[in-house]
């Protein structure tokens, strides 16, 4: 712990947004303008062991959102996602319970909003089955009933296109309608992306009755 009187504040010269503080003529801590601010860090203030450790922890949480905010400004993300990767900048678990909470507060993370974007965007651009939909929202950290909320919206016509989607994907490859041998490939391809049975049945029936029209 340090305390005595803050003798001297440097910016610094790359990070402009940084302060060094010195306790009685040395240095004694780093930090950031808006934590200077708070604390009237400024020459002359008097600093004892209590508002020293106040101030690091204060900097330690500042430090962690402002991370938290640029993370999330890349894409978003969930509760858990962000979690895991201040855990990951080495943020102790207490600061990433609190940071998560007030990016959660603030709308910078909503899980729900996350899983119903996550299930139109994969749908439209990367065509899923509803049960790879909750599997990916699961890896992703999202609540199992988020998830089941979200993926309920898929009508079985939208999970029908989807599936369509991606047979025509695969059978761009293919001269004509889909041979049996073909047409056994692409119903096993939709079995794996985990389309229900009746899905399945209806795709077959539309691939048969292609074979059917060109005969």
């Amino acid at each position: 712990m340090k305390s005595g009187q803050i003798t001297a504040v440097h910016r610094d010269n790359k990070q402009r947004q940084r302060y060094h503080i010195d306790l009685d003529g040395e240095y004694a801590f780093t930090v950031h303008e808006d934590i200077l601010v708070k604390y009237n860090l400024f020459k002359g203030t008097e600093v004892d062991e209590a508002f020293y450790s106040e101030v690091l922890v204060a900097e330690e949480k500042h430090k962690a959102y402002l991370g938290a905010l640029k993370y999330l400004g890349m894409r978003p993300r969930t509760r858990s996602q962000l979690h895991a990767y201040l855990l990951e900048k080495g943020f102790e678990i207490r600061v990433a319970d609190e940071i998560c909470q007030r990016c959660e507060e603030q709308g910078y993370i909503d899980d729900e909003a996350f899983a119903k974007q996550w299930v139109e965007e994969r749908l439209r651009l990367k065509p899923r089955s509803s049960y790879m939909l909750r599997m990916e929202l699961a890896q992703r950290g999202v609540d199992k009933s988020i998830a089941e909320d979200a993926v309920q919206g898929v009508s079985r016509e939208a999970e029908l296109e989807a599936a369509r989607a991606l047979v025509e994907k695969k059978a761009r490859r293919i001269e004509g309608a889909p041979n049996p041998d073909e047409e056994r490939k692409l119903l096993a391809m939709l079995m794996r992306k985990g389309f229900s049975h009746s899905i399945i049945q209806q795709i077959r029936g539309e691939l048969r009755q292609r074979r059917v029209g060109e005969d």
